[in-house]
């Protein structure tokens, strides 16, 4: 049954049993019923074949799982985020006002890998509630670091700069991994490897193993308010667990590291 009615309305089932649930409708079903209530021929005589047998009480129930099958799919449904100039009609929802409401909402955790940094505002409702909460919340950073030291003070001094000019101070520190790749560096410019070996270009935001966004916006003024970048907001638990997995598994393999958050 579910598939013959895939192309009526979710308004149109929740009208209906609306209706049905108030008495402005009577059982059984009747085309005549129906298409007082809007519906065309074709959708009134579908709908009351298939469903005007039904007793009130088994017609509320079929109606009430149809409507919370449909519901569930639309909040699982993908959508597009979006920054920069846009064309009048476009439905895409805005990067930066998604990403704000994900962290005002999450409850045990967040996990985002592989962004830039120099919008501390952005990560303030994200400390607020991990300050509220405690929030289980961990960080992959991307280490772009030239410079004089070892590769790990490299890494500590970024980390130890991201603590202190990102990630506000009165919440309880993160966790924080890198890919000690990212911070190989060879100034040498003939050198066939010159430059960064390796970057950490993946960028992933999970919130409490459900909600998910992909996209190409870093966490920069730039990147959620001039660039034009596009990304993809997901809520499917399935595909959160899947996808923190794979990071998991670098961690337990060693390919990220963690770093501790004393500075250098």
């Amino acid at each position: 049954m579910r598939e013959t009615l895939t192309h009526v309305s979710l308004a149109t089932l929740r009208d209906l049993r609306r209706a049905v649930d108030h008495g402005i409708v009577a059982v059984p079903l009747t085309p005549l019923l129906l298409r007082a209530r809007g519906l065309d021929e074709a959708t009134a005589e579908h709908l009351a074949h298939l469903l005007g047998p039904l007793p009130r009480p088994s017609l509320l129930a079929v109606l009430g799982a149809l409507i919370a099958e449909r519901e569930r799919a639309e909040q699982r449904r993908p959508r597009l985020l979006w920054t920069g100039p846009e064309a009048t009609g476009t439905t895409a929802l805005d990067t930066r006002v998604q990403l704000l409401h994900l962290f005002e909402s999450a409850r045990k955790s967040a996990f985002i890998a592989g962004y830039l940094f120099d919008d501390p505002t952005l990560l303030r409702p994200l400390a607020d509630a991990t300050a509220a909460r405690g929030l289980d919340v961990a960080f992959v950073l991307d280490i772009r670091a030239a410079g004089e030291g070892t590769r790990d003070h490299r890494i500590r001094a970024q980390v130890a700069k991201f603590l202190r000019e990102i990630w506000p101070r009165h919440a309880p520190r993160p966790r924080v991994y890198v890919d000690p790749r990212t911070a190989a560096w060879n100034p040498d410019p003939n050198a066939p490897n010159a430059g960064y070996y390796v970057s950490m270009h993946a960028k992933a935001v999970v919130i409490d193993a459900e909600h998910t966004i992909l996209g190409s916006a870093n966490f920069t003024d730039r990147g959620t308010d001039r660039n034009i970048e596009a990304g993809v907001l997901l809520r499917s638990p399935e595909f959160a667990r899947t996808l923190l997995a794979q990071w998991e598994a670098l961690i337990a393999a060693g390919l990220l590291h963690r770093v501790d958050h004393h500075s250098p």
